[in-house]
């Protein structure tokens, strides 16, 4: 069991307050009561006023734990974390800080310390009338009362910061976004009015805390809601109904962008070009609904669904308007991601299939293999024939030129039939060979 644990469950047996209560720890088994009281009375006594209720045995850390009544509430600035002891530190154990009660004990201690009481505060804070009258058995309405402000302005969320310049500076915000984040946090605040005015003044900085103090100085009793139309009039827009409506009408959606995200951005500037013009508030629904049907681009199904509903006179409000266009999105994604699935399984499949024909054409026949060979002894055959038929043609000065050109070029084979040649030419070419180097002369 921890020690703080032990602590609560002992101070719920004795029916005492945690936050006057502690436990002291680690002491040594073979620690007596009067080395433990002395110890004690060196460490606590120049601290607080106290009173030993009990000890025990704690098996965990195999040491003994007393358990001590404090005259006041544990001051957390007092109180040692440990104390020195025989064997080493005994540790102190204190319930955990409570934000609240730690700062009303400090208070409690600061207006001790000044001479001053509650009711000087509840003065300072504009309660006065609340201790009029009041005697002892008031008390406790009365630390409600002083209590109730304390409480309010201790833990909240600061606003952001507006300043009225024309260019905001690091960490301000310009008018439209400052009014919108104040009037929303207005309305979850549960504190009084005068809180929230005072939150809103520490809000603000600049030209707009100095207008903002003049109104007050004039009028101290103005509401938030007063005091933010007045800024309004100061800093707010200029724009006309004519303005905000063009602004709206020419809202398109970008390349790319889409519906959810194009509904968002097009909201703020329905919502001005309503509130700037004489338009009943319950057209805004159609107005939505007749914008994003002819500058949306949408698929069928939802086109059809709207299309419905506007023929019908039942424009959806904004966020079931919304919720139409992210139910559509979300199916469009997953057959997007369907159809990618089955692209992926048909080239995986294609990509099989081409390695198996691969895989078969690999495997040749024999016979083929083989042709290779005998392919290139046939073309060293021939080159040896035609070599010395060349040579042959060079040495000998007979024959034109284009007779040895084609020649070289298309040698006669060996296998191939000699060409038909006609009687006189035949003739004439055996006189030719029978005298070799004769001049023939041509006949009268």
């Amino acid at each position: 069991m921890a020690a703080v644990t032990l602590l609560e469950d002992w101070c719920k047996g004795m029916d005492l307050d945690p936050r006057k209560a502690l436990l002291i720890v680690g002491i040594p088994v073979e620690c007596s009561e009067m080395e433990i009281k002395e110890t004690v009375k060196a460490g606590l006594q120049p601290l607080c006023a106290y009173r030993v209720l009990g000890r025990m045995f704690r098996r965990e850390d195999n040491a003994k734990a007393i358990f001590i009544e404090l005259a006041e509430f544990v001051n957390f600035t007092m109180i040692p974390s440990q104390i020195p002891g025989k064997g080493g530190a005994w540790e102190v154990v204190v319930k955990p800080r409570n934000s609240d009660d730690e700062f009303i004990t400090r208070l409690n201690y600061f207006l001790k310390d000044e001479g001053r009481k509650m009711a000087d505060v509840a003065k300072i804070l504009g309660y006065s009338s609340v201790t009029e009258g009041m005697g002892p058995e008031g008390s406790s309405q009365f630390k409600l009362a002083v209590l109730q402000p304390l409480k309010e302005s201790m833990w909240y969320r600061k606003l952001k910061v507006f300043s009225g310049n024309t260019f905001p500076g690091p960490g301000e915000e310009n008018f439209e976004v400052w009014l919108e984040h104040v009037t929303e946090m207005m309305k979850v605040w549960p504190v009084s009015m005068v809180e929230k005015r005072r939150r809103l003044l520490e809000s603000l900085c600049g030209p707009a805390l100095s207008i903002m103090r003049m109104l007050l100085a004039n009028n101290d009793s103005m509401t938030v809601e007063q005091c933010l139309d007045a800024l309004t009039q100061i800093f707010g827009s200029k724009e006309d109904c004519r303005t905000s409506q063009f602004k709206f009408f020419q809202t398109f959606q970008l390349s790319g962008e889409k519906i959810s995200v194009f509904l968002l951005r097009l909201e703020p500037l329905l919502q001005k070009a309503v509130r700037h013009s004489p338009l009943s508030i319950r057209s805004t629904d159609m107005i939505r609904l007749k914008h994003i049907l002819a500058r949306a681009n949408m698929t069928t199904s939802l086109r059809g669904k709207l299309k419905l509903l506007d023929q019908r006179g039942c424009p959806p409000t904004f966020l079931e308007l919304m919720k139409l266009i992210r139910d559509d999105e979300e199916w469009e994604i997953t057959m997007a991601v369907i159809k990618q699935k089955q692209r992926n399984k048909e080239r995986d499949r294609r990509a099989s299939d081409s390695q198996v024909v691969a895989e078969a054409t690999v495997s040749v026949p024999q016979g083929i293999v083989q042709a290779g060979p005998y392919c290139e002894n046939s073309t060293q055959t021939i080159q040896e024939r035609v070599a010395p038929c060349l040579k042959r043609r060079r040495l000998s000065g007979h024959g034109s030129g284009e007779e040895v050109c084609y020649q070289d070029i298309c040698p006669k084979t060996e296998n191939a039939p000699p060409p038909k040649e006609s009687p006189p030419l035949a003739a004439e070419e055996r006189g030719n060979e029978a005298g070799a180097g004769a001049m023939s002369h041509p006949k009268p």
